[in-house]
């Protein structure tokens, strides 16, 4: 048979003094520091995504100057293998026209050396032949 006296109303209060005793001094400190373990934890995982999406941010960035950079090369080598183009099409002309004038000089040259040369050539046939008629004349 069970017996119901003052030891377990005393065993009672003992009982419900140790658990607040408990409360205060082990589990309200040690779910304090949990609960700002956790607070922190969010901190961090908050701060972590914004920096991940500041680092997408930077890669889209970087990606998007990167192909404008691409385009803008492609341009200015385009430019400098055009100019680069129009500078050798203007050189080649420029010699093809000197050599033009000197081809140009050097037949006139030549015609004029041809001119002198046939007209040495007349005078000296010119004499050749009277040479020869005189020395025919002369044997006759």
């Amino acid at each position: 048979m069970l017996y119901i006296d003052y030891t377990l109303a005393i065993q009672i209060v003992q009982f419900l003094v140790i658990i607040f005793i408990g409360k205060k001094m082990i589990l309200d400190p040690v779910m304090g520091t949990v609960n700002s373990r956790d607070s922190k934890i969010e901190g961090m995982k908050k701060e972590a995504e914004d920096l991940k999406a500041k680092v997408e941010q930077y890669k889209a960035d970087y990606s998007e100057k990167m192909a404008q950079m691409r385009v803008e090369l492609a341009d200015y080598h385009k430019k400098i293998k055009d100019d680069a183009s129009k500078e050798a099409a203007a050189k080649v002309a420029a010699v093809k026209a000197d050599v033009d004038a000197k081809i140009l000089s050097a037949r006139s040259e030549i015609h004029a050396e041809a001119a002198k040369a046939k007209a040495e050539m007349d005078s000296m046939v010119k004499e050749i032949s009277d040479l020869i008629a005189d020395r025919i004349m002369l044997s006759a």
